[in-house]
């Protein structure tokens, strides 16, 4: 009996990530690595017209309010690579997936640098697909929340520019709001760490995603 393409796709992408602390969600083929105030999302995507996977690595950042998990930016463009196809031979493709989850570690391995302020505030990020606000927004983020407020007040050009290439619904008044905190250091951090721990408090109440631990910091 010929195996199932999923359930090689499962097994070989587990053996690879499991044991580097990712965790998947559900049954789905979205692994999820927890870099505190975001996730990088690992997405095994599938086709409806053939049987493979494509990868998608990117962040999802936890102050955003998205209503399911997504490569939303990063560093880099979120698909990596060439469709991976099923043709049959179980070996062969199991073996392709495992070269295709060990990139996705790789690309994993590189995200988690980012979970210090530091370093990430000064990444420039790429948007995947979507509306390029959120790449300048989530870098003006990242840099609020790191405390550079002369940072903050660069890239605010880059937001609004983004803005006025794809308006965003709220978008304006997102940024009038944070850029109304930014005089005050201890409050524009408090009101980032708060919409984070409100982020991963959602994120923890879906199915699938329980597992996530409390962080010491953002919750």
């Amino acid at each position: 009996m010929e195996e199932n393409h999923n359930t090689i796709i499962k097994q070989a992408v587990r053996a690879v990530l499991k044991p580097k602390g990712l965790f998947q969600k559900g049954s789905s083929r979205i692994w999820v690595d927890d870099n505190g105030w975001f996730f990088t999302i690992v997405e095994f995507q599938g086709s409806w017209c053939d049987r493979g996977s494509y990868l998608n690595v990117g962040m999802q950042h936890l102050w955003n309010e998205w209503g399911d998990l997504r490569t939303v930016c990063g560093m880099r463009e979120a698909r990596e690579g060439a469709w991976v196809g099923y043709k049959g031979n179980a070996e062969i493709f199991s073996q392709e997936i495992t070269s295709l989850a060990e990139t996705a570690l790789e690309r994993v391995l590189e995200y988690r640098t980012l979970a210090d302020l530091e370093t990430a505030k000064s990444i420039p990020l790429i948007n995947s697909g979507i509306a390029p606000f959120w790449s300048a927004w989530d870098q003006f983020m990242t840099a609020a929340l790191a405390g550079d407020i002369p940072l903050c007040l660069e890239l605010e050009s880059k937001v609004r520019w983004a803005l006025d290439f794809i308006p965003i619904d709220g978008g304006e008044e997102l940024l009038a709001h944070t850029l109304s905190l930014l005089d005050e250091p201890q409050k524009i951090h408090a009101y980032i760490v708060d919409k984070i721990t409100a982020g991963r408090a959602y994120w923890r109440s879906k199915p699938g995603l329980k597992r996530l631990p409390v962080h010491p910091e953002y919750g």
